[in-house]
């Protein structure tokens, strides 16, 4: 599922590469769409790391972009399957979230996933503060991540979502 990455000396340019060429050949066959959201619709991370991007400024001073490929690891893997099992048989479920385990952005993206797939649903944040939930300028905001995720995504997986649309505040 996951490309070959080595995490600790990433090579995003050829991931964005592998990226471009998948979508050129999409482009090329259109009719194969369908087929790829259906797809898609029952393997949620398979979407992200085929399409998904993250966002952190302290990349920067690696000499990396802040803006990269989202690929997941096996643990983010397994929280996915396990929230789609809770989903799946309407049962309760709790995660505790640490710092930097990007646990904000798996779950940010696995919403747009599901709700982009799943006509009619609705998922809904919350936090402490307003202010990291919706905050148009701030990268700690959930749908600061959101809008930038969806912004990302080959117009063909956008569910023709348009940020001046669709992603007004809160």
């Amino acid at each position: 599922m996951t490309p070959d990455l080595d995490f600790k000396h990433p090579d995003y340019v050829s991931i964005f590469q592998r990226r471009i060429d998948k979508l050129m050949r999409i482009r090329s066959e259109p009719a194969i769409v369908p087929q790829l959201k259906a797809y898609y619709r029952e393997n949620p991370a398979q979407f992200i790391t085929d399409w998904g991007v993250t966002f952190d400024p302290r990349l920067v001073e690696r000499n990396l972009p802040g803006l990269i490929p989202f690929i997941l690891f096996q643990r983010q893997e397994d929280w996915i399957e396990w929230v789609l099992d809770k989903w799946r048989n309407q049962r309760r479920g709790l995660t505790e979230k640490s710092r930097d385990g990007g646990l904000s952005w798996l779950a940010i993206s696995l919403a747009c996933t599901l709700c982009l797939h799943h006509q009619g649903m609705s998922i809904g944040f919350g936090s402490r503060k307003e202010e990291y939930v919706d905050r148009a300028d701030s990268p700690k905001s959930l749908f600061w991540k959101a809008r930038l995720f969806m912004a990302n995504l080959p117009r063909e997986f956008r569910g023709g979502w348009d940020a001046k649309l669709h992603a007004p505040g809160m």
